[in-house]
């Protein structure tokens, strides 16, 4: 199979013509997530726009209109918790997590425990009014819903 200059010619215009339709894609997904105020990451417009992440750093234009529109994280100037018993800040700090979560769990089987109460109750007022019902008899049964009762009298 010998490779000629018109199939060389083809496969050049197919591939500029892909390349325009990728970079189009990409333009498109950025100026939609910016009219959305959308987190704009590399990974966030190739998913947007169908694209693997390599064909975004393979057109360093558009990675640099990416990274124009990254927002630069503020430096937290607050002082990380004190450790305690010479534990690590990264423990101090999970360790208050971990207690936020457990104060959390109990408000929640509090809330559970409550509503089951009410189940409870509802329960019983349904049992009471079973109870109450009195049954039909035959007659009232063979003549059906809306059937004149009182004539059987």
């Amino acid at each position: 199979m010998t490779v000629t200059q018109a199939s060389l010619d083809a496969l050049a215009a197919h591939t500029s013509k892909r390349r325009g339709a990728v970079s189009a894609r990409i333009e498109k997904a950025l100026k939609d997530m910016r009219r959305e105020q959308a987190e704009i990451t590399i990974s966030s417009v190739s998913r947007r726009a169908k694209v693997t992440r390599k064909s975004i750093h393979y057109r360093p234009d558009l990675l640099a209109l990416i990274r124009a529109h990254q927002p630069l994280a503020a430096v937290d100037t607050a002082a990380p918790p004190q450790a305690t018993d010479g534990e690590p800040s990264i423990v101090t700090a999970l360790r208050s997590r971990l207690t936020a979560r457990e104060d959390l769990i109990t408000e929640l089987k509090a809330t559970l425990r409550e509503r089951d109460r009410t189940i409870a109750t509802l329960h019983g007022e349904i049992e009471k009014l079973h109870a109450q019902h009195t049954p039909l008899t035959a007659t009232q049964r063979s003549l059906g819903p809306g059937a004149d009762t009182e004539r059987l009298g």
